[in-house]
């Protein structure tokens, strides 16, 4: 019994990766399609901020974009 309660588990995880890939590659189109009517709009604003955007690839997962200034001091207490 606890092998089919395993590969139940494994395939309904396997099934929500499935959709949130699928969503990732949704809404990665969609930034790309904004971001292109933005840059028609207002060309001066977004080309040069483009620019000046600081990447941190994570292994596996994608690059991200990074931003410190909205971070405040790190106290090393993870409440919010």
């Amino acid at each position: 019994m606890t092998d089919t309660g395993d590969y139940s588990e494994v395939s309904q995880l396997r099934t929500r990766c499935t959709i949130l890939e699928s969503q990732i590659q949704v809404l990665e189109k969609q930034n790309s399609e904004l971001k292109h009517k933005l840059v028609h709009i207002h060309p001066d604003t977004i080309s040069s901020t483009e620019k000046n955007i600081a990447y941190k690839e994570v292994p596996n997962v994608g690059k991200f974009p990074v931003d410190y200034t909205t971070l405040g001091p790190d106290d090393g207490d993870f409440r919010l």
